[in-house]
């Protein structure tokens, strides 16, 4: 049996605001001298203050990995919002590999709003900034409550509040 794809209706991409750094080029030159300026500084710790130099090594690799995950959580990441004709898809997109973090059917979408403090439990990460600015999408699953939150334009908050207060379905 054959499979097909769902037709995309709308699709949106939630990108990281580039605010200090705005090109990679210029990233990737950040990045490299900051690491020599790290191996320069671990070399003067172990000259000056006598540390061992495997204590040093290990502490300057923890940080680059640290600073690797933390480039790759804020700069690198963007989340794609689809809406099919009857699905809420939402994907996690670095490079060009896409992996889909949550799919919720429209017809278990209960409320669109702004974000609360709720005791429902919450999807993945989907938006990048605050979570004051996003807006909920509060359904259920399993019979269970949930919450996924997204940063979301104008048009996909119309597009949905659409899908919420008539037919369940567009296109």
């Amino acid at each position: 049996m054959e499979q097909t794809e769902p037709r995309v209706i709308y699709t949106e991409r939630n990108t990281p605001k580039r605010v200090v750094i705005r090109s990679d080029g210029a990233l990737y030159a950040v990045l490299l001298l900051g690491t020599f300026l790290m191996i320069v500084l671990a070399y003067r710790l172990t000259a000056r203050l006598g540390i061992n130099r495997l204590y040093v090594q290990i502490g300057l690799y923890a940080a680059l990995l640290g600073i690797g995950y933390l480039i790759y959580r804020v700069r690198l990441t963007e989340y794609v919002y689809e809406l099919t004709e009857d699905t809420l898809i939402i994907q996690q997109a670095v490079g060009k590999r896409q992996r889909v973090l949550v799919s919720v059917p429209f017809s278990a979408i209960r409320e669109i709003g702004p974000y609360l403090q709720t005791e429902v439990k919450r999807e993945p990460r989907t938006y990048h900034g605050r979570r004051a600015f996003t807006t909920a999408i509060r359904f259920e699953r399993e019979n269970e409550d949930r919450i996924v939150l997204l940063r979301a334009s104008d048009t996909l908050k119309e597009k949905l509040a659409e899908v919420v207060s008539c037919g369940k379905r567009i296109g």
